[in-house]
C-alpha cells in the first residue's frame, strides 16, 4: 500500500508518515505541495523518495492511497480528483467543507470504484471503543443529559492560524465541535439542533471562536456542545453523561493518546474508572483500520459516505448561530 500525500501541513508527519513506518507492506511514497520546494523540504525531511505538486502526485501509478490533509474549503475539488484518478482517499476531520461538497466525495468514490474516507482517527483508539461500550451498557440507566466541551486553550489558536480564516473553512466548531457531532451520531443516533450561539472574531466575524450548540437525541435526550478556541490555561476535551443509575465523565477524548480517562459514579460509588493505554495511537490504529478495508474491501466506520451527515449537522449549526456554512 503506497500512500501519495497532498499537502505539507503539519499534521502529515503525526497522522500517516508515523503510523505508516509502523505497518508492513505500507509506506509514504510521496508529498506534494503547492510549492514544491516546501514538498522536497519536508519529504527531505521524513525520508519520502518523493515530492513534486499535487497533479504530479495524482498521475503516479505506484500511488494506492493519497492522504488529503488540506484546508476543507479545497479537499473535495482535490479528494474528487483523486479518485477519477484511480486512488483512493483518506481526507482529514471533518471531511469537507460543508454537507454538498462531503456528498460530492462520497458520489465521486462510488463512481470510481474506490474507497473515501474521514479522518475521525479517535474512533478507532481502544479508549474510544471502551468508552462506546459502557454507553451502550446500560450501567447508566435512562439518560437524562449529554454535555461536551471541547475547548482549546485560548493561547493556542494564534493570528495567523488556518483555523482563524474562514475562507480555508476555520472556525471552532469546525475545528472541534465537529468530533462531539461524530461521538453524538454513533453513540445515540441523528441528533437535531435546536439552537446555537456563536463568539465570534473581531478579525473576521465568519469565524466562530467559541460555538454553544444545543440539541436533542433520539429519545428526546437533551446534548449541548461547547467549541472553543478561547478556553483557559487547560482547555478541555470532555464528555459528561448523566444517568438516572449513574453519571459518566470521559476526558481527552478527541486525542485519547494524551491521556484519555473514563469515569462512571452511581452516587459516590466509583463504578469504573480506566485511563487509555499508554503506547496506544489513535493515528496508528486509524491507518491499519484504513489499509484493512482496502485489502478486503470491509465496511468502514470512516467512510465518507457515513461522514456526510456529520457535514450536515455541522452545516446545521452554523445556520442557527446566524452563520453560512463553510
Amino acid at each position: 500500500m503506497r500512500i501519495g500525500v497532498l499537502g505539507a501541513a503539519g499534521i502529515t508527519e503525526r497522522a500517516i508518515v508515523e503510523p505508516a513506518r509502523e505497518l508492513d507492506g505500507v509506506s509514504v511514497v510521496a508529498i506534494a505541495a503547492r510549492e514544491p520546494e516546501r514538498a522536497r523540504e519536508m519529504a527531505d525531511r521524513l525520508g519520502v523518495p518523493k515530492s513534486g505538486d499535487y497533479d504530479a502526485i495524482l498521475a503516479d501509478p505506484d500511488i494506492d492511497l493519497v492522504y488529503i490533509p488540506l484546508p476543507s474549503t479545497v479537499q473535495a475539488q482535490w479528494a474528487v480528483r483523486a479518485l477519477r484518478a484511480g486512488k483512493h482517499v483518506l481526507c482529514e476531520k471533518p471531511l469537507s467543507a460543508n454537507g454538498a461538497t462531503a456528498a460530492e466525495i462520497a458520489t465521486a468514490a462510488d463512481a470510481a470504484g474506490r474507497r473515501a474516507f474521514v479522518g475521525f482517527h479517535y474512533r478507532l483508539h481502544g479508549f474510544t471503543r471502551q468508552l462506546l461500550e459502557v454507553l451502550a451498557s446500560g450501567v447508566l440507566g435512562e439518560v437524562q443529559r449529554v454535555e461536551f466541551d471541547y475547548s482549546i486553550p485560548h493561547f493556542v489558536v494564534q493570528p495567523g492560524n488556518i483555523r482563524l480564516d474562514a475562507d480555508l473553512g476555520g472556525g471552532s466548531f469546525m475545528d472541534v465541535g465537529c468530533y462531539a457531532v461524530d461521538l453524538m451520531r454513533v453513540a445515540w443516533g441523528e441528533p437535531t439542533v435546536i439552537s446555537a450561539e456563536a463568539v465570534l472574531s473581531a478579525d473576521d466575524p465568519r469565524v466562530d471562536l467559541q460555538t454553544d450548540a444545543v440539541f436533542e437525541l433520539p429519545g428526546g435526550i437533551p446534548a449541548t456542545v461547547r467549541s472553543s478556541f478561547i478556553g483557559d490555561d487547560r482547555g478541555s476535551m470532555s464528555l459528561r453523561v448523566t444517568g438516572a443509575a449513574a453519571s459518566l465523565e470521559a476526558t481527552g477524548v478527541i486525542v485519547p493518546q494524551w491521556g484519555a480517562t473514563l469515569r462512571v459514579c452511581a452516587g459516590d460509588e466509583v463504578v469504573i474508572e480506566e485511563r487509555a493505554v499508554d503506547g496506544e495511537n489513535s493515528y496508528a490504529r486509524q491507518l491499519a483500520h484504513v489499509v484493512a478495508a482496502l485489502r478486503d474491501d470491509s465496511p468502514s466506520e470512516l467512510d465518507a459516505a457515513l461522514g456526510v451527515g456529520t457535514m450536515r449537522i455541522i452545516d446545521d449549526v452554523y445556520r442557527a448561530a446566524g452563520l453560512q456554512p463553510r
